[in-house]
Formats: structure tokens, C-alpha cells, sequence
């Protein structure tokens, strides 16, 4: 579907949080869609030679971002858990 430059700015913006978990450049990907009735967002982030995977659906496509950027977020921290006990 063709998103709204509020919807755009909003992703951007909500993937910039993500930024802070990588030391290098990462690309995010964000497709939207709309099934009976219900907003999903889904989120393809690739950074560090990882790749994590998020989708939610909401009422709202905001509510939709918000909530796949908290998924993915917890991938990454989960990731980083496991990393940092396996180096101890």
C-alpha cells in the first residue's frame, strides 16, 4: 500500500531508537498493509550481519510501529544477553 508522509516520518523516526544497539550502519525495511480491518506493520532490520524480523497489527499503524519496534527491540536485547554470558 502507498503510505502517508506522516506515516513515513513516524517509522523513520521510531527506527532511529533502534540505532543505539548497532556500532555500525543498519538498514530497515517497512512494509504496510491492511487486512479486515486490522493495520499491520512488519519491520526487517539487518545490522551487525543480524537480521531480526517484527509484525504487529493494531487498530492503528502508529500503535502498529510502536509495537514492532518494542519486538524487535527485545530480539535484540535477548541477542545481546545471550552474546555477552556466552563470552563469560
Amino acid at each position: 500500500m502507498k503510505t502517508s508522509d506522516h506515516l513515513r516520518d513516524y517509522a523513520t523516526e521510531k527506527s532511529e531508537r533502534l540505532k543505539k544497539y548497532f556500532d555500525g550502519n543498519i538498514h530497515v525495511t517497512w512494509t504496510f498493509s491492511t487486512e479486515k480491518e486490522r493495520n499491520i506493520a512488519h519491520c526487517h532490520l539487518v545490522g551487525n550481519h543480524m537480521d531480526y524480523f517484527g509484525e504487529t497489527d493494531d487498530e492503528s499503524f502508529t500503535a502498529a510501529i510502536d509495537l514492532t519496534v518494542e519486538k524487535i527491540e527485545k530480539q535484540i536485547r535477548k541477542h545481546k544477553e545471550i552474546v555477552t554470558r556466552h563470552h563469560d
